[in-house]
């Protein structure tokens, strides 16, 4: 006779998902081969086993499985957002767009989904639209930590400071895509010369890598271009040669135009042109010089 009560799929899948909940990986695996050989078509033990594999870096397998899930399953929730979580890691954005769509069509009240669709908003360089849904999010869940996150990164880009974005770097090493959103958006930041947003989101991951020298120095970058003192090479910074040559092209018409109507300003106005081209010269190298040596590398 068998000492040991036969579970039910249900308590199998509730068991695995407590294990993998805390990380003990190892003991999910034996507890998920004793469930498929007794339920080898349950789909949420198979889900189970995509999320295992998932969080143990075997994405293929996880997709694989999903996929299997899903042609018998074709609604389940729990693995469809797992397929949408792959397709953002595999930068398949369209498809992780789609897969959140279609999840919010069926629960507009889940200010968890809002809060994923608004980081995916993030990464696509939609920065309006991501803080709107940021806000959606937090009006229908005031307590989700994704969508504090997410109106955070939106306080981070405009600016905006409080005492809650103290824990930002905290939640965010809760949940992982919010770190290469985080980076993603740095880089678009930059591209659109919003130093300072960057700089304030460049700190946030700095504190949660505070021995993280590649992330120092890009906080040190960041600070040099946001420096006061770099106002005047705003211009230059943000359109690099492009502006360069728009400045010799201005200069020459300038001094030309000058020249005609004010021949004495044509001088003082050769000096400051003179002046401010050496300044961006060198004024920026000496500046993160200093920055480098302030911060000690």
């Amino acid at each position: 006779m068998n000492d040991h009560p036969v579970l039910s799929p249900r308590e199998l899948s509730a068991r695995l998902l407590g294990l993998i909940e805390r990380k003990r990986y190892a003991q999910a695996g034996d507890v998920l081969a004793e469930a498929l050989a007794q339920y080898p078509d349950d789909s949420d033990l198979l889900y189970g086993s995509a999320l295992l594999d998932y969080l143990t870096d075997r994405r293929d397998t996880a997709r694989a499985t999903l996929h299997s899930v899903l042609s018998r399953a074709p609604d389940h929730v729990a693995a469809r957002s797992l397929l949408a979580t792959l397709y953002q890691d595999s930068e398949e954005l369209p498809a992780a767009e789609a897969m959140l769509l279609d999840l919010l069509k069926e629960y507009p009240e889940s200010g968890h989904l809002y809060a994923r669709y608004a980081m995916l908003m993030y990464r696509t360089m939609h920065l309006d639209k991501a803080q709107a849904l940021a806000h959606e999010a937090l009006r229908l869940d005031s307590d989700d930590e994704l969508a504090l996150i997410a109106c955070m990164m939106g306080d981070l880009i405009e600016g905006r400071r409080g005492a809650e974005q103290e824990r930002l770097s905290v939640m965010m090493s809760r949940h992982p895509e919010s770190l290469s959103t985080a980076r993603m958006l740095i880089t678009h930041l930059l591209h659109r010369g919003k130093y300072g947003a960057a700089k304030r989101i460049a700190i946030e991951l700095l504190k949660l890598y505070p021995d993280s020298r590649e992330i120092l120095a890009l906080v040190v970058d960041l600070d040099a271009l946001s420096h006061w003192s770099m106002l005047p090479l705003w211009p230059l910074n943000r359109w690099g040669w492009g502006a360069s040559v728009g400045l010799w092209v201005l200069t020459l018409l300038v001094i030309n135009g000058v020249g005609r109507v004010a021949p004495d300003a044509v001088a003082p106005l050769s000096i400051g042109l003179i002046a401010y081209c050496v300044y961006s010269w060198i004024f920026p190298s000496l500046l993160k010089r200093w920055l480098k040596r302030r911060a000690g590398i």
